[in-house]
């Protein structure tokens, strides 16, 4: 029989105990695939015409997921492997050579590789109209998703998975090399060193963690922020960062010893044995506790930020685009046109509607420090800000002052601190002092023009030497719904403007790119959330499962003392339910105050977007929890 058949054999016979590894794998190529499959289907790429290209945020997304699965599959093969180190050892007492011995592990993870790229790929395959059509949903789309697998999809999966099995087979056929014989056949039995507790080191966690969290919470117009800018926030999360690994692998320690400490809590039934267990295992779990608390950190944050974006889409939107349209005024023919399709339109109906003059000029905006030297400018006069102010029902501004100005709201997300105010502008050798800075949008956000308001007096006086336009604005009802209306307004409003820059915009086209944009963002994030939740689960999943085969003898020992079932049941619970807790006791205060700036920072409601990420992911890792304690038990009964 060739090592090649045997290999085959052996997967065959024993396929319960293969299917461990095998179906981490299956699962991981089945969201591969499916993610990929998406990420070059036609339809969703030629829908996506607001937002533009999608690709290029599929294929960012696609290099983390690579790396979680890759992770994911290292780790259950890593415990596929170790689990059958003692077979390994009895290949080499019955005369295999340790060659021999390397290739048949390299054929065993070679074949069940093949077969679950076959497996995974059909199923992804029958999955990816399903998640297509979640997606178009999400992204607002108005289509029927079609089935279509991508021969590109099938390429990279292909050549991704099989660089992975090929790695992991070459890591197996290695393990046979490290080890002697006698290592592998007490490979088991080796015990971990007690991790020492640190009281200078709990409180140093504390103490960078309050630093981290308290740096967080400044207003952005604090001393602090002003001075160093950006480096508090960085050296805010470095506090968090040395906090929290500082946390795990100190304070949790301290505890055991308080609890050790307690005669009446530490003797009480199994507890001696789950916090010895807890003391003795610490030290192996602490890097993997550390990096699976950060990393969940990140992830809490992350998906609470795009849910929260997504929550408040429509009031974003409101704020940045307070008119359904504006555009300049080309001629009398087609602002005709123009409202003659919003009246036939018949739901649309007109709240109001306003022509407004304004000068096209560029300033130096180089002062303000958020514009370039040299940018167009719609400068508006006092009296026509006035009027538009009164219909729009802003707040109107008492006297502008010689050679000053009125700036509003440029859609800058931290809306804690006014830019404007103080500061000079150059219009047409004019030297202005901007006098006050308005929150609230006077127009349309634009990115191609910046509005100023002057007196009067020195208007006129600019508008001699300025290009003088007007511009049609138009507050509708139901202006989320204006796809079809808008169609015809666009070709209408650009179909001769011959190369000359005119402004346009409307509230429905940025309204469908927020959409878009949101859309994907929450589909891509919650793809990679289960596909990081995998990865973190499994790693405490399996670690947990190899302690378990370590520990085998130890609870045969507690077995033959006379400790039930039940007992061992309980102390297992109470052993693993502090691993699992700890990422998340750092995560989500980690998390929590993270969002709680940005929200701050943004003015922005992302509390229950917020609670409800956290909700999701506690209840996805307590079905970790459970399914690793159910597994536990039955290896150390085995």
């Amino acid at each position: 029989m060739t090592l090649f058949s045997l290999a085959k054999k052996n997967i065959k016979t024993n396929t319960k105990q293969y299917m461990l590894y095998f179906y981490p794998m299956v699962f991981s190529i089945v969201i591969y695939f499916t993610f990929v499959s998406l990420q070059y289907n036609n339809q969703i790429s030629e829908s996506a015409t607001v937002l533009g290209k999608v690709q290029p945020a599929f294929m960012s997304a696609s290099v983390l997921l690579l790396l979680f699965s890759a992770i994911f599959i290292w780790y259950s093969n890593d415990f596929f492997i170790r689990k059958r180190k003692k077979e390994v050892a009895l290949y080499s007492l019955f005369g295999m050579r340790k060659k021999q011995i390397a290739r048949l592990l390299f054929y065993e993870n070679l074949i069940m590789g093949c077969v679950a790229l076959g497996i995974g790929m059909a199923i992804g395959a029958l999955l990816s109209k399903l998640f297509a059509m979640l997606l178009i949903k999400l992204m607002g789309f108005s289509i029927i998703a079609n089935f279509e697998v991508a021969p590109e999809a099938i390429i990279q999966t292909l050549i991704v998975f099989m660089a992975i099995i090929v790695v992991t087979s070459f890591h197996n056929y290695r393990i046979i090399y490290r080890y002697t014989l006698l290592d592998l056949l007490k490979a088991d039995k080796q015990g971990e060193k007690q991790l020492k507790a640190s009281k200078l080191a709990a409180l140093g966690s504390l103490f960078a963690l309050g630093i981290g969290y308290y740096l967080l919470l400044q207003p952005s117009n604090t001393t602090i922020y002003k001075e160093y800018g950006f480096t508090v926030v960085l050296f805010s999360l470095f506090m968090i960062l040395i906090g929290s690994f500082l946390f795990i692998r100190s304070v949790f320690s301290v505890l055991l010893e308080i609890v050790m400490k307690m005669g009446g809590a530490y003797y009480k039934g199994t507890n001696l044995i789950s916090v010895s267990h807890l003391r003795f295992r610490m030290k192996g779990n602490m890097l993997i506790l550390a990096m699976i608390a950060l990393l969940s950190t990140v992830t809490l944050f992350a998906l609470g930020a795009i849910f929260s974006l997504h929550h408040n889409l429509t009031t974003i939107v409101e704020e940045q685009n307070p008119l359904s349209l504006m555009y300049t005024s080309q001629n009398t023919e087609t602002d005709k046109q123009i409202a003659t399709l919003i009246n036939d339109s018949g739901e649309h109906q007109i709240i109001f509607s306003d022509r407004v003059e304004y000068l096209q000029v560029e300033g130096d905006l180089s002062e303000t420090k958020r514009w370039p030297d040299q940018f167009p400018i719609i400068l508006l006069s006092e009296n026509e800000y006035h009027r538009l102010a009164k219909k729009m029902g802003n707040n109107e501004i008492e006297g502008i002052g010689k050679d000053q100005a009125i700036v509003f709201n440029d859609g800058n997300m931290n809306q804690n601190t006014d830019p404007y105010t103080g500061k000079s502008i150059s219009i047409m050798d004019h030297h202005v002092r901007i006098q006050k800075y308005e929150e609230k949008m006077l127009l349309n956000q634009t990115y191609y023009a910046f509005p100023v308001v002057i007196n009067d007096t020195l208007y006129r006086q600019l508008k001699k030497h300025a290009i003088v336009k007007e511009m049609q604005l138009y507050k509708l009802k139901n202006d989320k719904s204006m796809d079809t209306l808008m169609k015809a307004i666009e070709n209408a409003a650009l179909k001769d403007i011959n190369g000359h820059p005119i402004i346009f915009s409307s509230f429905f086209l940025q309204y469908q790119k927020g959409v878009q944009t949101y859309g994907l963002l929450i589909f891509i994030g919650a793809f990679l959330g289960i596909v990081f939740l995998l990865a973190t689960g499994s790693m405490l999943h399996y670690k947990q499962l190899t302690e378990a085969i370590a520990d085998q003898g130890r609870y045969q020992v507690l077995k033959n003392i006379g400790m039930s079932r039940k007992q061992i049941q309980v102390t297992i619970a109470k052993q693993l339910l502090p691993v699992f807790l700890l990422p998340l006791v750092l995560a989500i205060p980690n998390s929590s105050f993270l969002i709680t700036a940005l929200a701050r920072f943004s003015k922005m409601n992302m509390l229950l977007p917020f609670l409800s990420t956290i909700a999701i992911y506690m209840t996805i890792y307590f079905i970790y929890y459970l399914i690793t304690l159910r597994k536990y038990y039955t290896i150390v009964n085995q």
